[in-house]
């Protein structure tokens, strides 16, 4: 209890309590990653969990049993923007020790097109080159037990901006809890940004020099139900995205500094003939905002007659411009 007490408070003490936001300073990193995930609506706070949750709550990490890489390739807008993923977690638990788990992830999100021009004759602006632009992100994630039923990762991440002419470097650091209430309910808080993460820019083409933006938290509590009858297995998971942004009307609700989206999804499984899945590859296409379904197929290649089938359904909610139908492939496997 005392250790729960002390990271409780120390969560609270890292919390910024001023109203003033850097309006999406890490928006290029919130689409969100795995074809489950995203097929869920990105309602996956509090599971289920896979080798993407370095990403979603590193305390997830506790509720996996093994070694996992997952890489994932999506374009999206047109494919106007290259969006990749790749991580690693080793979820082999210690039974005496308070970490239990580790895990490292790459993040990018980038393509070409930027025209950089200069003023011709008659002060009319020319194309001189086109450039590219991307935004990186590597991260470290660990998690371990506090309390029996009481989970926690801690995420450190590094971030590297490169816009043509300017170029930014960034640190910050997430933090994410899971308790499990009841062996089927889970309940979880993941915050984004915990310490106010911050991106300086070289300020190459600013006048004044260089320059930073700040990357401040966003509260994330989530919930998932599980219910299992003979060999299927149904999921319901609901969470929400609290910012303190100001951004009032690109949110679905909103009250002076504050603002909440909500993402919840639900997902049937069967699994027959094979008691172990010991490998997948699946393809998903994610949902634009309003589409009710989405099929995974998971197919084990130890066991010929088995497959995991999956149905995922969600209702992903946003306001403003609706986002664009992503197309991904994810391949994981275990290794070992």
């Amino acid at each position: 209890m005392k250790r729960l007490s002390i990271l409780i408070i120390t969560l609270v003490l890292l919390l910024p309590f001023s109203g003033r936001s850097a309006k999406y300073a890490a928006e290029a990193f919130s689409l969100g990653v795995g074809g489950r995930a995203l097929a869920m609506g990105g309602a996956v706070i509090a599971g289920p969990f896979d080798a993407t949750t370095a990403y979603w709550n590193p305390a997830g990490m506790n509720h996996l049993r093994r070694r996992s890489i997952v890489a994932m390739h999506a374009e999206t807008f047109g494919s106007l923007l290259n969006h990749d993923y790749v991580s690693f977690v080793n979820a082999r638990p210690s039974e005496n020790g308070l970490l239990r788990a580790f895990g490292f992830y790459f993040y990018y999100l980038g393509g070409g097109g930027i025209k950089i021009t200069e003023l011709g004759p008659n002060n009319r602006p020319y194309v001189v080159r086109e450039e590219s632009h991307g935004d990186y992100l590597l991260a470290a994630s660990l998690s371990g037990v506090l309390l029996d039923r009481f989970d926690f990762g801690l995420t450190a991440k590094i971030i590297y901006r490169d816009l043509g002419t300017e170029s930014g470097k960034g640190l910050t650091l997430d933090a994410g809890m899971v308790y499990q209430a009841r062996s089927n309910v889970n309940l979880a808080l993941m915050v984004t940004d915990i310490t106010t993460g911050f991106i300086r820019y070289s300020g190459e083409t600013f006048d004044d020099g260089a320059n930073y933006e700040s990357i401040y938290p966003a509260v994330k509590p989530g919930l998932m139900v599980s219910k299992s009858y003979r060999e299927f297995t149904g999921r319901f998971a609901a969470s929400g995205d609290i910012r303190f942004e100001n951004i009032k009307y690109a949110a679905q609700y909103w009250s002076g500094p504050v603002s909440l989206d909500t993402h919840y999804g639900w997902e049937i499984g069967s699994k027959r003939f094979c008691a172990d899945e010991r490998g997948s590859i699946s393809a998903a296409s994610p949902p634009a905002a309003g589409s009710m379904s989405e099929t995974s197929p998971w197919i084990s290649p130890t066991c010929t007659t088995a497959t995991w089938t999956r149905l995922s359904v969600s209702r992903l909610v946003t306001a403003g411009n609706s986002p664009q139908k992503i197309n991904s492939t994810i391949v994981s496997a275990p290794v070992g």
